[in-house]
């Protein structure tokens, strides 16, 4: 997995009706993490995008690391079907037991900016 260098860029998919679903993963501390913390929430992310997959309910986008979170970005057609997918495999998982939901969408000044969704 590679840190999308610019995942913002992203929010356009918002437009086409396909607003990007954040999985937002704390780290141990306010900056990066550990390596085995990276590793391992990697290799959740490829769990969840193989579901996401399987189930032809969306794409994993990419991740970004840094400021204390590691990020997963997913985006699919159909946000609950998507999230539907996403919520057990949080749930049934220590890490994602930590992890918290969001939207990425346009400000009122445009700018991108998170929008928490229920857990």
């Amino acid at each position: 997995m590679t840190s999308d260098p610019e995942p913002s860029s992203d929010i356009d998919d918002d437009e086409a009706g396909e607003p990007d679903i954040l999985v937002v993963v704390p780290l141990s501390d306010h900056h990066m993490g550990t390596r085995a913390e990276q590793a391992r929430i990697q290799r959740f992310a490829d769990e969840l995008a193989a579901a996401v997959t399987a189930a032809e309910a969306g794409d994993f986008e990419g991740d970004e690391l840094g400021g204390g979170e590691y990020v997963l970005f997913f985006c699919g057609p159909d946000q609950q079907q998507l999230v539907g997918i996403l919520r057990p495999l949080l749930r049934g998982d220590a890490i994602g037991r930590t992890a918290h939901l969001a939207r990425l969408v346009r400000g009122a000044d445009g700018e991108p900016q998170r929008e928490p969704m229920q857990p």
